[in-house]
């Protein structure tokens, strides 16, 4: 039986945005393994969604200091294990659980979509990095959190769609930096995502 869904996705493809609405969408429970990853290290949550635009380089620093990435791992297998009815939003959950109790779900987006919704959240708060700037950072993240987990996961998050149950992409569906168009983005791809879901769903277990 289905019980849990974990979204992954590389940087600023729409994981959280995604696995929040599918949470609601189901009246399913909500885990973000990024809080969870600066609960660790001590950093306060950003609730715009800004901090890997204003804080990247500290957050790196703090994860070289311990085993912060193993510690995760080993608790999200825990959770997945005793969790139901809840969504993960995490990058290497799908690795950690590939029972037929979790439908696994990527989210594709190259990287020049991923630019543009990575500048789209800064509104309106800024810091308004450019299109390039944004491009550039999540280059970085990308590698440097692929680098983190190869060790612990046995493969490059970047390239390796094994564990998934359902890949969709995105690429396509924000052509501007603008909120108009990512919302419009977000509402296609939702809906997409409810579809697929629930063909995985409506087989024994039905939806909630």
């Amino acid at each position: 039986m289905l019980v849990n869904v974990i979204v992954s996705g590389l940087t600023a493809a729409g994981k959280t945005t995604h696995a929040l609405l599918i949470a609601k969408w189901l009246g399913y429970d909500y885990v973000s393994a990024s809080s969870l990853m600066l609960d660790r290290l001590r950093v306060e949550h950003d609730e715009t969604n800004t901090l890997w635009a204003t804080r990247f380089d500290d957050v790196e620093m703090r994860r070289d200091q311990g085993p912060v990435d193993r510690d995760l791992n080993e608790h999200l297998k825990v959770e997945l294990r005793r969790r139901d009815r809840t969504v993960f939003d995490s990058w290497s959950a799908a690795w950690l659980d590939q029972t037929p109790r979790c439908l696994r779900i990527f989210i594709e987006s190259d990287g020049n979509s991923r630019a543009r919704k990575a500048r789209v959240s800064q509104e309106p708060q800024g810091p308004y990095l450019s299109i390039s700037a944004c491009r550039q950072l999540i280059d970085r993240k990308d590698e440097s959190t692929a680098v983190r987990l190869n060790p612990l996961l046995g493969t490059d998050i970047r390239r390796d769609r094994s564990p998934f149950d359902l890949v969709l992409d995105n690429s396509a569906l924000i052509r501007e930096p603008t909120v108009v168009s990512a919302r419009r983005g977000i509402k296609v791809f939702h809906d997409l995502l409810v579809h697929g879901i629930t063909s995985r769903l409506a087989a024994p277990a039905g939806l909630p």
